[in-house]
């Protein structure tokens, strides 16, 4: 698996947990990265649980580092892309 898949389909989860979400990604290596999503307090929890196995996944099968943040989108806007 690709970088940008693996960013795709957390993208894609964070999406599916949170549809109001507005993501954000970082590419810091060829294996890794940070996605920084900005949603409502409630969804943190959700985000969490929908990536938290799979990010993992991606670390210890296939040697990639996706890091998954959240913010409040109430106290931390989205920098422009």
């Amino acid at each position: 698996m690709t970088l940008e898949e693996a960013i795709a389909e957390t993208t894609r989860r964070v999406t599916a947990a949170s549809p109001s979400a507005v993501v954000r990604v970082t590419r810091i290596s060829a294996e890794e990265a940070s996605v920084r999503a900005y949603a409502p307090a409630a969804d943190e929890g959700a985000i969490k649980e929908a990536t938290q196995d799979y990010t993992l996944q991606l670390l210890t099968g296939e040697g990639l580092d996706v890091q998954v943040l959240v913010y409040d989108i109430t106290t931390s806007l989205p920098p422009e892309e």
